[in-house]
């Protein structure tokens, strides 16, 4: 409508979009806490964890995270299905007249939130909620002057302890002494509750890989079956902590997949936990590494050591024999190097028989160009199938894969001696009918980098050796 009527138009228009980086270093630790959410829940620190789900050490998720760091990490909590939720009802005239949950979900923590009622310093009543269990981080709540009548769902919004609900407001409740929710239970946690709690994962994005805080043959056929389901994600796993090299051989033959998206790893690792030397499942060190390191990265890198400083020990001494028994089997396996301290030996997953499939950075360079690219596509989605708008798919591509090569994380062309190093093609795949038809076909093919698993020194040394120029 420019010529609507004579005067000045502003026509603005923006770029088009540019393709971005997706997260790559997103884990997932399923498992056991004291308390907290049930859906999956980021946490940005061991504070703000500590906050959410507790700090009680004894926790198969709080023992998960000890002396090692994360770059991105959420939280799936493991709520026992018979877990019950600590309530407490106070009363005046023999009637209900607030009740009181704990807020951060079903289990015994419930049962350590108390509530304090006296007179209101001008009036209602003041109500002091305090957390007693050891190690508590949270602090008291005093809410003063509340009149039973005027109570909102905003009252208690803010609180971090407790949720409450108005059962009769013709009075207020009396006053009472500190006295604690009741009836909070753990239960009794069983297979299927991991199995509930990983499927949380389900959404689009929701992590790059999942590891628990306790395994066995069950949970891990549940998160094989999950990495197959979703096509989107890694999974680790680990078996029993005195599992010697034949039975982690054997136990591995059963989580196979044909794109490379399981990790098993051996043996269990000693760490040292409030003072005690104790061993713990590997897979939590291997989530480390994965969470702080880009994506092209080998996790069996040596530089990676600085990740695993936190252990003391391996379980199982293992030979230069074992390990070549464990890589064949697809095992990522950990060892201990006299020069740089401890590393896991071959990057690999359980996937052997595709060996352009076998490393875990292949894996995960693959889900995050192609995760990248799939967002990126997402502006074009019913946009008019025409030659514009498939060379600006192009162009955003080779823009990206630039990018990617300047910051070292995709090689150039001159990289290679053969070739070249990518190629995106958005037109030798699309003919009229499949155009017609609604299809947007686009071909890339990109080379990855690989990392230097076997290092040969070819040498020649001897009292009789004499080089000459050729």
């Amino acid at each position: 409508a420019f010529d609507d009527v004579d005067g000045i138009i502003i026509n603005e228009s923006a770029p088009p979009p540019n393709v971005q980086g997706v997260a790559a270093n997103v884990a997932l630790l399923v498992g056991v806490t004291q308390r907290g959410p049930s859906e999956l829940t980021e946490v940005g620190s061991i504070g703000e964890f500590h906050e959410l789900f507790g700090k009680d050490s004894t926790r198969g998720v709080n023992k998960a995270l000890k002396n090692k760091r994360f770059g991105r990490l959420k939280i799936a909590r493991v709520v026992a299905s018979d877990a019950a939720l600590a309530t407490k009802a106070f009363e005046s005239s023999s009637t209900a007249r607030i009740t009181f949950s704990a807020k951060q979900g079903k289990g015994a923590y419930g049962n350590s939130i108390t509530v304090t009622i006296a007179a209101g310093s001008s009036s209602g009543k003041k109500y002091t909620i305090k957390d007693t269990s050891v190690g508590a981080v949270l602090p008291d709540e005093v809410y003063d002057n509340v009149v039973i009548s005027a109570i909102t769902s905003e009252t208690f919004a803010n609180s971090k302890l407790i949720t409450a609900v108005v059962n009769s407001t013709a009075a207020e409740p009396d006053n009472a002494a500190a006295t604690a929710l009741a009836s909070g239970s753990d239960g009794t946690v069983g297979n299927t509750d991991y199995q509930t709690a990983i499927a949380l994962a389900e959404v689009e994005n929701s992590c790059n890989f999942i590891f628990l805080d306790e395994y066995n043959d069950t949970r891990n056929g549940y998160l094989e079956t999950h990495a197959a389901a979703t096509q989107d994600k890694m999974v680790i796993m680990a078996g029993a902590e005195g599992d010697s090299v034949s039975t982690a051989i054997t136990d591995v033959a059963d989580y196979r997949d044909t794109d490379g998206r399981i990790m098993y790893a051996y043996p269990w690792v000693q760490t040292n936990i409030d003072g005690v030397l104790v061993y713990q499942s590997p897979a939590s060190w291997v989530a480390s590494i994965l969470s702080q390191t880009a994506p092209h990265i080998d996790p069996a890198f040596t530089k990676n050591t600085q990740f695993l400083g936190g252990i003391t020990a391996l379980k199982v001494a293992l030979t230069r024999s074992n390990y070549i028994n464990l890589k064949d089997a697809g095992i990522m396996a950990f060892e201990y190097d006299a020069d740089v301290g401890f590393k896991i030996k071959s990057g690999i997953v359980t996937q052997i028989a595709d060996s352009s499939k076998v490393t875990v950075l292949r894996r995960r360079m693959a889900d995050f160009l192609t995760n990248s690219a799939a967002k990126f596509l997402k502006n074009y989605q019913n946009a008019v199938n025409s030659k514009q708008n498939r060379s600006l798919v192009k162009g955003a591509f080779m823009s990206f894969i630039d990018s990617l090569e300047r910051d070292g994380i995709l090689p150039k062309d001159s990289d290679v001696t053969s070739g070249l190093a990518k190629l995106v093609d958005t037109e030798s795949l699309n003919t009229d009918s499949s155009i017609a038809a609604g299809f947007f076909k686009i071909l890339w093919r990109q080379r990855n980098f690989s990392s230097m698993r076997y290092i040969v020194l070819q040498a020649e040394i001897g009292e009789s050796v004499v080089v000459t120029e050729s």
